[in-house]
């Protein structure tokens, strides 16, 4: 069997020296390979799982996304459900006429007797009746007049007004905010389960409590010129099922 010297040359100059056999050699060779073949598998390995990770965390994330959208378009139905049901409500308490809607229940919902069909109108009156209090249509503050209308860039009616005069809220519901705004100055939000909004702005005072529930008409504020404001009025705003509205369609001057 052949014998192998390993020499090792230092810089000091003192040799060193391994003796080995061929088999020894050839073992060390093949264990250095083997060495080499397992780390290039496991690195080749790892990058795949990697790979394989990444892809997972971008489906997760598509997944949610998706799972996100659903739930914003369910609440779109529901949103779009409660505002058929409003409008319905709506035309029966204004008095706008009947709705597609209406007209096909009444087709398939024809009373079969007279008082059946009292009974029903009956109900539609209470119903219009508990709903006009839900309903902005009466003017914010007596006298005065719009001096300012809606628009895009002006999601309001401003109603020149002396400054003191009494202020009204107009539907029926729940103090949302009272206080004091930036360019409106001293303001005041109402809403209702109904899906009504109003905003009065530009207040001198404050009559209400944040969280206090109000009756339709009563009187919430004194007209001012607080905020960014050059003469004395009212800021007077709708929203509708969170959608900016013109406030002259409700009021009893466009009718």
């Amino acid at each position: 069997m052949r014998r192998y010297t390993i020499q090792i040359i230092p810089q000091d100059g003192k040799v060193r020296e391994i003796r080995t056999t061929q088999r020894a050699l050839t073992l060390l060779i093949i264990l250095i390979a083997v060495i080499i073949g397992a780390l290039i598998y496991l690195s080749v390995n790892i990058g795949k799982i990697y790979v394989k990770n990444i892809e997972y965390n971008l489906l997760k994330h598509r997944v949610v996304r998706l799972e996100n959208r659903d739930r914003e378009i369910e609440q779109l139905n529901q949103e779009i459900r409660k505002f058929y049901v409003l409008s319905d409500k709506l035309n029966k308490a204004l008095g706008l006429g009947i709705t597609p809607t209406n007209f096909s229940r009444e087709e398939n919902d024809k009373p079969s007797s007279r008082d059946e069909e009292n009974l029903e109108g009956k109900e539609m009156q209470e119903e219009a009746t508990r709903l006009r209090a839900f309903i902005p249509d009466i003017m914010p503050a007596m006298g005065g007049w719009i001096s300012r209308g809606y628009s895009s860039d002006h999601k309001a009616i401003d109603i020149s007004l002396k400054e003191g005069t009494s202020v009204f809220t107009t539907i029926e519901g729940e103090i949302i905010f009272a206080g004091n705004q930036e360019y409106l100055g001293k303001t005041i939000q109402v809403q209702n389960d109904e899906g009504f909004m109003t905003l009065y702005g530009h207040l001198s005072r404050i009559l209400v409590r944040k969280g206090s529930k109000i009756k339709k008409g009563e009187i919430i504020g004194l007209s001012g010129n607080t905020g960014r404001s050059d003469a004395p009025h009212l800021h007077y705003a709708i929203k509708m099922q969170g959608r900016w509205v013109n406030p002259i369609n409700y009021l009893p001057i466009r009718r």
